[in-house]
């Protein structure tokens, strides 16, 4: 699945983005896999003749000013990239000069490849210029715009159309939401990613006139179960916890943030874990886990999925008891190993609210 996103909605701006490379051939010789320690880079996926070849940011900022996200055959945009990269964008440029770099960096425009350009200007404020992109809502004073092959899924995930009904914090929470349910999905079905953990999805907003990314996520995976229900799979399960009616267990913890241009993303195991450093396609980013020394928590998302794999809610608790940091023999991941009262609550309230 290929997806990014950009939303100008109530006063709101941000940009959201998938970044796993999938080809139609094991060996991808045209672009190079520009991913570290990756692993079963080139696996297949079962049943679908799609082949993963690697990570990469399909969504990034050049400049503090200007947000590029694309969809389609990477090889596409290797030679506008590389213009768009040397292009003076360290500061707000006018429409007509914005318009003139778009056009001589030759970005694509066949019906496999779309993209957009958000950029703050000198003369007209927060302008955007795209190709092949789906508008999939709109007011008066903003649209969202959707591509890629997930488009159609994500409109739906998003409840698209109630988003005349809310505002643009609301729609940011929703999307984050959907994003900690992709991953649940790429985890429990298993496209062949480290365990069966699937690729690695980011966020771009917006901040007094500049873009920042969003950083400094961590999205933790629990399975959970009724604590008086009788089953293998309770029996079977280490590390199990109780809190009030509710036995859990951690599964997996998704972690996310970005250092000097690239995308950090840890992925943890029980017992294991793994980060990757994901740059922009076409770019000479460096290594930005070498002088990274800690990274901290500002959000979280807590993914409660029952046993049975039928059912899961997504809780946002407050980030006081979580950490992640990056040392120098490893990495250290701080949160609570079992149910807090507190998410325990909510979960019941949110199961009984679904039965009404």
């Amino acid at each position: 699945m290929t997806l990014i996103a950009s939303f100008k909605w109530r006063q709101m701006y941000f940009a959201f983005g998938d970044a796993l490379i999938t080809t139609s051939k094991r060996i991808n010789e045209d672009t190079p896999i520009p991913t570290q320690n990756l692993p079963n880079e080139t696996e297949q996926m079962d049943g679908i003749g799609i082949w993963v070849a690697g990570l990469t940011r399909k969504i990034f900022t050049i400049g503090p000013y200007l947000v590029f996200g694309w969809s389609g055959p990477m090889a596409n945009f290797k030679n506008a990239l590389r213009y768009l990269y040397a292009s003076a964008l360290d500061k707000p440029v006018s429409v007509a000069d914005l318009q003139a770099i778009c056009k001589r960096a030759g970005l694509p425009r066949d019906q496999a490849s779309a993209w957009f350009i958000d950029a703050f200007t000198r003369d007209r404020g927060l302008v955007e210029i795209s190709h092949n992109l789906q508008k999939i809502a709109q007011e008066e004073d903003g649209a969202i715009l959707v591509g890629g092959s997930g488009a159609k899924s994500f409109r739906e995930r998003l409840d698209i159309d109630t988003a005349p009904e809310i505002n643009g914090v609301s729609l940011f929470e929703r999307t984050l939401v959907a994003q900690a349910r992709y991953l649940l999905e790429q985890h429990r079905q298993g496209h062949h990613l480290d365990q069966g953990f699937g690729g690695a999805f980011e966020f771009i907003t917006c901040e007094s006139g500049y873009f920042a990314s969003f950083d400094r996520l961590l999205i933790v995976f629990r399975d959970y179960w009724d604590a008086e229900a009788e089953s293998d799979a309770i029996k079977n399960a280490e590390n199990v916890s109780r809190v009030g009616d509710t036995c859990s267990k951690i599964d997996a913890a998704y972690y996310m943030t970005h250092v000097d241009n690239q995308l950090i993303v840890c992925r943890w195991f029980p017992g294991s874990y793994k980060i990757f450093a994901v740059p922009r396609p076409f770019s000479d980013d460096g290594r930005a886990l070498a002088g990274a020394s800690r990274f901290g928590v500002d959000h979280v998302i807590e993914v409660l999925s029952h046993h049975s794999g039928k059912s899961s809610t997504v809780l946002q608790p407050r980030p006081d008891e979580y950490n992640f940091e990056v040392l120098a023999n490893g990495a250290r991941l701080t949160l609570p190993m079992s149910l807090t009262v507190d998410l325990e609550n909510a979960l019941r309230k949110h199961l009984a609210e679904k039965t009404r």
